[in-house]
């Protein structure tokens, strides 16, 4: 009877409802073991074989169980593995779509083809068309002997081997000269590019704004990239292309972002 002491209270609660025998719902290990061994019938070989039985049965199951629940965490793991190399495809899809649209944006300031964009003129501050549309402007159309200025972008290659791509510009620039027995009078307007204060000179013809290196800060703009521009005269100068945040100083205007040659 030895054999008894081996086993667990549900093997012998099963092996005593093997044998027929009444099992009570609270009955203790040495009450289903004297159970079983006070029975008329009780045959010690057989219920030591059924036991024997009982015991396999239920290390298969929970080593079957054990096994189960590794495969379902080795399942789990290749999910989660999964769900993560998909959000960093997301996100990177997502990186890459704020590059391209911040680069559009960058381009499209330039062309002044934004979305958002609306054009206004400066001389009456009227939105929805510029200077040379303007119903005050008198200078509307270029006299016949105006010159043209082009200019053309072309895309660098840097030495980290990152490729800036700037708008291509084929609208030529007529600048008057010579007009009325002399040369025109030149606008100017005061901005600001930081803290630095500029008069800029205001051509409505113009496709592109160009600073002078010598007036700006070294820390005020931003962007890299070469813009070729050629002169009236055919000469050729290679810029550094930037972005800076500049406005007129009239206490009125707030900061525009305005792509220009260096």
């Amino acid at each position: 009877m030895a054999y008894l002491g081996k086993a667990r209270k549900e093997d012998l609660r099963l092996l005593a409802e093997e044998l027929n025998l009444n099992v009570g719902d609270n009955m203790k290990i040495s009450d289903l073991s004297k159970l079983i061994t006070t029975h008329p019938d009780y045959d010690e070989e057989f219920s030591k074989n059924q036991l024997t039985i009982i015991i396999e049965d239920r290390k298969l199951r929970e080593q079957q169980e054990i096994e189960n629940r590794r495969l379902r965490e080795q399942q789990e793991m290749v999910l989660k593995q999964q769900e993560f190399e998909k959000e960093n495809q997301r996100l990177d899809r997502e990186f890459q779509l704020e590059k391209l649209r911040k680069t559009k944006l960058l381009v499209e300031s330039n062309t002044g083809t934004s979305r958002g964009f609306k054009p206004k003129c400066f001389i009456c501050e009227n939105v929805g068309y510029l200077a040379r549309e303007c119903p005050k402007n008198t200078r509307k159309i270029p006299p016949r002997n105006a010159r043209s200025n082009t200019i053309t972008a072309k895309r660098t290659e840097l030495e980290s081997t990152k490729e800036v791509v700037t708008a291509r510009v084929s609208i030529p620039v007529s600048v008057p000269i010579n007009t009325r027995n002399g040369i025109d009078d030149l606008q100017l307007v005061d901005i600001k590019c930081g803290q630095m204060s500029i008069k800029a000179v205001i051509d409505t013809g113009a496709q592109i704004s160009v600073l002078r290196e010598d007036l700006i800060g070294k820390d005020c703009g931003e962007g890299e990239g070469t813009i070729q521009i050629i002169s009236a005269f055919g000469e050729k100068e290679i810029a550094a292309l930037q972005l800076f945040n500049l406005k007129i100083d009239d206490g009125k205007h707030g900061l525009v972002p305005i792509v220009c040659a260096v």
